[in-house]
């Protein structure tokens, strides 16, 4: 989510020694290395689909065992008072670091993660645009993730952090007004500090995410993204302004056919595999355009077309959770268009997972894969 600032302090502070006894009380073999491989980086799940042992991100929301077993963590998480996405413990080894990347995707577009750090040292450097900071054990930060950032830990520890990732309710924008910006307004009052104390005696409630991804995206939530891209895109630097204008169209035409679509099938089983090739067909008409034009934080702008419009268009995988679907319903358009076959495989709960179909790759990469 893009913010105001590279970084934004929050004027709240938690119990470091019980967050480190909490942590310390996990067992090694429950720590995960990173599901991209990154080398040296490493998670527990506290919140996930079904509060299961996994890092996906479409699906309704759940604590895990460990996070059960853990009152203060839990405590920590609740005392944001917002409804929770997916959220983990995430370790840096000594040297390790999180490779320089943006958060472009539909689920980071319109979502913020709240760091709060639990085991670091003043080596640890977290490094967003051109700003860089080093966030203190106990504290919780925000930042920018549109831009790009990394996080290097020179240090000899195993760096712990916990991260919680919300869409953010007024409620919090306004305490994020109140926090700390390092380089415009210096910290020179704790009084202005909430400091959550551990009660680990109670077990706070926990509102988490159920529907954090569309089973299909209305054309109302598509035209919005497609604004939220164009915009983007006229703040690239060295776009040639032809490149720009037919993007904007094709993009624009993507929109208009997906609203006739709606029209037709809504969320229904029967227009899935019509939405399936739209999507297919509209990434290819802007393939040529991926070295060409560029956003304001520097990515190629059909890299957002995909990973906020048409890669989330469609998720199949979550109409259990729809029970508006009649899955049975016939499809009101007739006959299935060319292609439709290749959805004969179902899609699985990530993209990211192993294709049904037997081929070894992932299914994004085979019968999943969009043009």
């Amino acid at each position: 989510m893009k913010l105001k600032h590279e970084f934004i302090q929050l004027p709240v502070r938690f119990d470091v020694a019980e967050l480190q006894r909490e942590v310390e009380a996990i067992p090694q073999d429950r720590w995960r290395a990173h599901h991209e491989g990154f080398k040296g980086n490493y998670s527990v799940p506290l919140i996930s689909v079904e509060g299961k042992d996994n890092n996906e991100f479409k699906g309704p929301m759940a604590p895990t065992d460990i996070l059960h077993r853990s009152p203060y963590l839990k405590q920590v998480i609740s005392s944001f008072g917002e409804v929770i996405g997916r959220s983990r413990l995430m370790a840096l080894d000594s040297g390790a670091e999180v490779p320089v990347h943006s958060d472009i995707n539909y689920h980071w577009y319109k979502r913020v993660r709240i760091h709060v750090p639990i085991t670091t040292t003043p080596d640890v450097r977290f490094h967003c645009g051109d700003k860089e900071v080093n966030m203190q054990a106990g504290d919780a930060w925000i930042f920018d993730s549109w831009k790009y950032h990394t996080v290097k830990n020179n240090s000899d520890v195993f760096r712990v952090h916990l991260v919680i990732d919300i869409c953010g309710s007024s409620r919090f924008w306004e305490l994020t007004e109140r926090g700390n910006v390092p380089w415009l307004d210096p910290v020179s009052d704790d009084a202005d500090f909430r400091f959550i104390a551990p009660h680990t005696d109670t077990d706070p409630a926990i509102r988490t995410e159920t529907f954090n991804t569309p089973l299909v995206m209305t054309p109302g939530e598509m035209d919005g993204m497609a604004q939220e891209l164009f915009a983007e895109l006229h703040q690239g630097k060295g776009n040639a302004q032809q490149d720009v204008s037919a993007f904007i169209q094709r993009v624009e035409q993507f929109c208009q056919d997906w609203r006739v679509l709606w029209a037709q099938y809504g969320m229904s089983e029967a227009g899935w595999p019509h939405y399936h090739l739209l999507r297919e067909t509209a990434y290819a008409s802007v393939r040529e355009y991926e070295n060409r034009l560029t956003l304001g934080n520097g990515t190629q702008a059909p890299r957002m077309y995909l990973f906020c419009m048409i890669d989330p268009a469609l998720n199949v995988e979550v109409a259990g959770q729809f029970a508006t679907i009649n899955a049975n319903q016939a499809d009101p358009g007739g006959a299935q268009p060319a292609g439709a076959q290749r959805d004969a495989v179902p899609e699985p709960h990530s993209r990211n997972a192993p294709c049904p179909c037997g081929s070894g790759q992932r299914y994004k990469t085979c019968h999943g894969k969009l043009a």
